[in-house]
């Protein structure tokens, strides 16, 4: 009775779901990402870059890639915790993709600045004063995405992490050696938190602020004033006692700090001791020394034990622990590149099909697919161990490693790769897509005829119809609602480098407007790509179809309104005029193939339906019967014959 993903499993699975209690609900139930794209030691050295939320990251955090945040949302995590970070990405996109999986994010600062960096020096060579370094990191994390245009914090983001185990690096010898170690780490943290309130600041932010935590490990600190013989408690003991007295550390603060830490700051640490350990070890010494600050566990998972009963115990001991917040799960994919014990601990292994291709700072990686770790002490797979304990679902084995319905091209290969998989629930994935890609909201009202579609696809398998579905789906079904403030905006499921050849290629032809005037706010990859894109469309007037003109190489959708205004800044910068408007009672036909041609240098600014086809940016569509707006004019246009011709 132990089937991995089997009928129990899955039962079991989702009974956990259902009766998961509101103080459970209210629990962080995180897990830890950290995805490198190796399956081996192999070019770990090469690796340009640890940051995984910046867009670069896409094919593998993105829906239409490997999709990771979805998967992790869908194992009943409410946060993902994060690690690399360089400030000079945008991180956008991944805080907008977290929120719309349900998702809250910890972030943090990375090593760099702190011992790595050379020039300026890092805090290491400038005594542990940290201030500089990280006012000028986190004002850069503040522009690049974890700030809205308006100046208030991503709703996403909920804690920033000063520093990831600082008592193993600030110096590396805070818990063994004498007690300056202790001394240093704690005037690290308290002027780097000083650094990052001041760039705060500076950009002077608005509305709800996030919370500030200091992740530490598990190590007893024998240096510590207090608490040298309990793990942790001695680190956290001399972090509140820095906040408090910070010239007794050597640091005279420019910012309330002390304030901050009282109103923002949440402790936490990391550990892979059994849950039976924790209240006697740390919770009960904790909660009578420190009882107005909530704490987490940024880094859980112990791997000898069965996981559903460590992972049920250690939820249930944070239920009855008000200052306990939860526990972040260590970790969602294998870390082989650490190679030893390290291999230990992701709950997804990688596969040999290749999910997308990444493009990962100029370095090209495979995104390999998922392969859930089994797990014989647990009795089922370490991804649905984890799901039964956060009251999640199973995990969803026959779709981790087949093409993603959310990623394949809208064409007849597209679909047939879909169909191939014979499931109801990719198709009809695809045909919503689909939907979406032409401007319209998806009606649940309609389920019952969506349904009769996907199924009639299925059935057909790879003798479907490309042309038939966007003929279908052209005629207005019940299930589609045309938004009439749709626009061509830049997909967040590509990398910023295909936007960046379909704003240039649209820049180029630009002909109402130039791109020499885009709004400060708007200056962002996909946000310029939002605004460019969306005003080339408008120019090609009542002409264009969301199928063949706005698809620039994947690089563009035309999304209802409910998409796009979901994307921070978007809707401030698409194009204000030219409105689409719809109609299912007029339809014409056309014929176009569905291959892309020639290429974009063929294309004119004032072109044609017919030579705007040649474009390579500008893919080709089947013959459709359609609302007059999505119809191609790439041969002559005919008026609608039998009536077999069109579905009504």
């Amino acid at each position: 009775a132990k089937a991995v993903g089997g009928v129990l499993v899955a039962s079991l699975l989702q009974a956990s779901a259902a009766a998961m209690s509101a103080a459970r609900a209210g629990l962080i139930r995180g897990v830890s990402y950290g995805p490198v794209p190796l399956k081996s030691i192999e070019g770990a050295a090469q690796l340009p870059e640890d940051d995984f939320f910046a867009n670069e990251a896409v094919p593998m955090w993105g829906a239409a890639g490997r999709a990771d945040l979805r998967n992790i949302a869908s194992l009943g995590a409410n946060l993902v915790r994060l690690y690399g970070n360089n400030p000079m990405n945008d991180h956008t996109n991944f805080l907008d993709a977290a929120k719309s999986e349900g998702l809250s994010v910890a972030a943090g600062i990375s090593d760099y600045p702190y011992y790595q960096q050379q020039s300026p020096p890092s805090c290491k060579a400038t005594d542990y004063n940290c201030f500089t370094q990280l006012k000028v990191s986190y004002l850069l994390n503040l522009r690049h995405g974890f700030l809205t245009p308006e100046g208030k914090y991503h709703s996403a983001l909920k804690y920033m992490n000063i520093l990831n185990e600082p008592d193993l690096k600030m110096p590396p010898t805070t818990t063994t050696g004498g007690p300056e170690g202790p001394v240093m780490m704690a005037r690290a943290l308290v002027s780097a938190m000083d650094g990052m309130l001041d760039a705060e600041r500076e950009m002077n932010v608005t509305g709800p602020l996030i919370n500030f935590t200091a992740t530490f490990s598990y190590a007893i600190c024998m240096a510590c004033e207090a608490f040298s013989s309990h793990p942790a408690l001695g680190q956290i003991a001399a972090l509140d006692d820095a906040m408090r007295h910070p010239g007794k550390y050597g640091y005279t603060p420019k910012n309330d700090v002390l304030a901050a830490y009282l109103a923002r700051f949440t402790h936490s640490f990391n550990t892979q001791n059994p849950a039976t350990d924790l209240q006697h070890q740390f919770l009960d010494d904790y909660a009578a020394t420190f009882p107005s600050t909530p704490i987490y566990i940024g880094e859980y998972h112990r791997v000898p034990v069965n996981q559903t009963e460590d992972l049920e115990m250690i939820l249930s001991i944070a239920e009855t622990n008000p200052l306990f917040l939860g526990i972040s799960f260590f970790q969602y994919q294998v870390a082989y590149w650490k190679q030893g014990s390290e291999m230990e601990f992701g709950m997804f292994g990688l596969g040999d099909y290749v999910v997308k291709k990444m493009d990962y700072f100029a370095k090209p990686f495979d995104v390999f697919c998922l392969q859930p770790v089994d797990h014989p002490p647990s009795g089922m797979s370490m991804p649905d161990a984890v799901a039964r304990a956060f009251g999640g679902q199973p995990v969803g084995l026959s779709s981790l490693c087949s093409p993603n319905p959310l990623g394949v091209k809208l064409s007849q290969g597209g679909l047939e790769q879909v169909v191939a998989q014979a499931s109801f629930p990719q198709a009809e994935r695809f045909v919503e897509r689909m939907a979406q890609h032409m401007g319209a909201n998806v009606d649940l009202g309609g389920q019952t005829e969506l349904k009769n579609l996907v199924h009639s696809l299925v059935a057909q398998g790879r003798n479907s119809s490309f042309t038939y579905l966007a003929s279908t789906l052209g005629s207005g079904p019940s299930w589609m609602e045309f938004d009439s403030k749709a626009k061509c905006v830049a997909s967040r499921e590509v990398s910023p480098g295909v936007i960046g050849e379909a704003i240039e290629w649209a820049c180029h032809r630009a002909q109402t407007f130039s791109c020499d005037d885009i709004p400060t706010h708007c200056r962002t990859t996909y946000r310029t790509g939002d605004y460019v894109l969306s005003r080339y469309y408008d120019e090609l007037n009542g002409t264009a179809s969301p199928l063949e003109h706005c698809d620039f190489n994947g690089a563009a959708l035309f999304a209802p309104s409910s998409v796009y205004e979901a994307w921070t800044g978007s809707a401030q910068c698409v194009s204000p005029g030219n409105v689409v408007t719809t109609s299912t009672t007029e339809a014409t036909t056309t014929e176009a193939t569905t291959t892309q041609a020639m290429t974009s240098s063929e294309a004119t600014t004032t072109a044609t339906a017919e030579s705007t086809r040649a474009s390579g940016f500008l893919s080709a569509a089947p013959r459709l019967c359609a609302p007059r707006w999505l119809l191609l004019s790439v041969a002559a246009s005919v008026a609608v014959g039998a009536a077999t011709e069109c579905l009504r």
